[in-house]
């Protein structure tokens, strides 16, 4: 038997990648959306703490998202990836904070 290429490690992580940012960007994506709701009037939320928590466990749920998204690109294209995906989590950070400060 014959050791594995360097396209299968590729894939291998590219696999990785995908499996990382469905486990951690399906809860982002849920508190992202409980806290604007929160913020905005859609949910009942008489005392904030949907808004405080949901915040706080965006946000660590985004740095892991933001750092798994690259893996799903390919090699050549990983840092274009993660420079846009660190940009947006920097955006999407700012604007979850602005919402709990604004409250």
């Amino acid at each position: 038997m014959t050791a594995p290429g360097p396209r299968s490690t590729g894939a291998g992580l590219r696999i990785l990648g995908i499996v990382l940012t469905a486990l951690f960007g399906v809860p982002f994506l849920v508190f992202t959306v409980l806290v604007l709701s929160s913020r905005f009037g859609g949910a009942f939320d008489p005392h904030g703490y949907t808004l405080i928590f949901g915040t706080l466990f965006a946000l660590v749920l985004a740095i892991p998202t933001a750092v798994s998204i690259p893996l799903v690109f390919p090699a050549g294209r990983r840092l274009v990836a993660a420079i846009i995906s660190l940009a947006a989590f920097l955006v999407v950070g700012i604007g979850l904070f602005a919402a709990l400060l604004t409250a």
